[in-house]
């Protein structure tokens, strides 16, 4: 099983004080060890209050020295006690480690010993919410989990059974011994596939009357469910992988907002069927886009959150912009992806992001939910995790190829423009569509373009400074730069125009010019003036 750090539930971050639980005159060994005997009931209230960490330190005993009178557990604090009054050595739950990966690992190294009943047992001093999390961790070695589950001990449990029910997607059935807080939380959990339908935009508006064709839910009714499915969606969440997210700082001058970055490694041999073509010139074509735009732009696992798109996963899909067209495309072909995405609470339907809020208890939309998802460290690592796996990666790469390829993508490059420009210029220009502005309509003619004047072109759509919109931005500057495998600063070189400071009379002259900084302070940029041509660098394949 794969293990990986998560971040503790709040169940056991944010524990309550319990309230007080009744119990009888506790018994006192001879070595002076006080048995308590706490029934059932009793212990589940105080988990509910407190989290996992209210049985933390416990010892079970199954003796009936020390079985309650009502036919309860028998617990007792840091005792070490062998003495005559216990007829055999306590058995030790495993204690919640504090989180559910930890703690499935922790049992599953218990079948090595073969100890099913303890690992039961264990299971079954959780609170509810960790007894499922951690079956869904435990299940990721399906051996182990099928040793766990059909083990005797686990189930004659019916709390264990409505845990089990819920990690493999049946409705858990109310039982006597499964109590009502428990099983509004069990229902919650159940149903977070479903949340569009309860919270989200399909939601039946509260000022509407009932349904006269359906039966009232009084689970529903109950005021402990809705907290308890926001918190199941930010417990899916918890349980994504954790990546090391670097931090990018605002930068106004540049418009960045600020967020985070990640590049994940790459996989040998990615690459979406679709670039295979008949004619020998269209098919080097997509495999020069695919390693320009699908991989030159970042890995599958590659996500940004720092400037205006909010959000880009994979090789720079915005979230504002073709990601949608990726979206509907993975929806279309019923990829496994959505429902992973889904169960995190995110979803694109009808042109729109929706995205739960557990922090507020709210659903956002539109750029409010790119808002939330842009910080949400655990949504972000579902992505991601969506990415690391093969045959979703495969799901992306062909929904993304799809994308690039319809209307207005950057792979949608006329048969003209295959047949007459040379390669690099034909990447230069996807990369310049991609980035947004122009499409290929607007290029669409059999002589090739100077690469300065499709600069000149593309910068009128891309960050500039305010100050004076003939410069642009650093970032837009080295965005330019990197285009191409460097075709601009080839060109550039060629033409001997090293970079330097802008020109004594910038200011009253050089109208419709263009300056890429290299840097800030001081201002030293590449100057490419209105009227200028490039020397025609030869492409690749001429």
């Amino acid at each position: 099983m794969k293990a990986r750090s998560e971040r503790p539930p709040a169940e056991d971050s944010t524990a309550r004080a319990a309230a007080p639980v009744r119990r009888r005159a506790a018994p006192e060994t001879p070595s002076g060890t006080v048995v308590r005997a706490v029934d059932p009931r009793s212990l589940q209230r105080l988990q509910g209050r407190a989290g996992n960490a209210a049985v933390s330190g416990l010892v079970t005993r199954r003796t009936a020295a020390t079985a309650g009178p009502d036919g309860g557990l028998a617990v007792q604090r840091d005792t070490n006690s062998t003495s005559g009054v216990v007829s055999q050595a306590p058995v030790r739950h495993v204690e919640w480690t504090g989180d559910p990966v930890s703690m499935a690992n922790a049992l599953r190294d218990l079948l090595l010993s073969g100890d099913v009943e303890r690992i039961a047992l264990s299971l079954g001093m959780l609170w509810v919410r960790g007894m499922v999390d951690t079956l869904r961790m435990l299940k990721l070695d399906a051996g182990a989990y099928a040793a766990v589950t059909s083990a005797a001990p686990f189930t004659a449990n019916a709390r264990l059974m409505a845990a089990l029910d819920v990690v493999e997607g049946r409705s858990p059935q109310p039982t006597a011994d499964v109590p009502a807080d428990q099983a509004v939380e069990l229902r919650a959990m159940h149903d977070v596939p479903d949340w569009p339908r309860i919270i989200g935009p399909q939601a039946r508006p509260a000022v509407l009357l009932p349904d006269p064709d359906r039966t009232p839910d009084p689970v529903l009714s109950d005021p402990r469910y809705y907290a308890a499915l926001y918190d199941a969606i930010r417990r899916n969440r918890a349980l994504a992988g954790q990546y090391l997210l670097r931090a990018v700082k605002a930068r106004p001058a540049d418009r960045v907002p600020g967020g985070f970055v990640y590049v994940g490694p790459s996989h040998k041999g990615d690459r979406p069927a679709g670039l295979d073509a008949p004619d020998p010139r269209r098919k080097a074509v997509n495999e020069a886009l695919w390693r320009e735009l699908g991989v030159g732009e970042g890995t599958q696992a590659s996500v940004n959150t720092w400037d205006s798109a909010k959000f880009s996963f994979g090789p720079g899909f915005a979230a504002t912009g073709l990601l949608r067209r990726v979206m509907d495309n993975l929806a279309r072909s019923g990829s496994d992806v959505l429902p992973v995405l889904r169960n995190a609470g995110l979803i694109y339907e009808n042109n729109q992001w929706y995205v739960v809020d557990p922090d507020t208890r709210s659903v956002a939309s539109g750029a409010a939910a790119l808002d939330v998802l842009s910080k949400d460290v655990g949504l972000i690592g579902t992505f991601l995790d969506t990415a690391g796996d093969p045959a979703s990666r495969r799901q992306w790469m062909e929904a993304e190829w799809q994308a690039m390829r319809s209307a207005g993508g950057a792979a949608a490059v006329p048969d003209q423009v295959v047949r007459n420009w040379p390669v690099d210029l034909v990447v230069f220009v996807a990369h310049c569509v991609h980035w947004g502005g122009t499409t290929w309509k607007d290029w669409d003619s059999a002589a090739p373009p100077d690469l300065f004047h499709v600069v000149r072109r593309q910068a009128a759509h891309v960050p500039r400074r305010t100050d004076d919109p003939r410069i642009l931005t650093a970032l837009s500057a080295r965005t330019f730069l990197g285009f191409s495998g460097g075709l601009l600063p080839n060109a550039l070189r060629l033409r001997g125009r090293d970079p330097g400071p802008l020109p004594a009379d910038w200011s009253s002259a050089f109208a419709g010019a263009v300056a890429l900084p290299v840097s800030d302070k001081p201002l030293v940029a590449h100057v490419i003036e209105a009227t200028e041509e490039s020397s025609g660098p030869k492409g690749a394949d001429q």
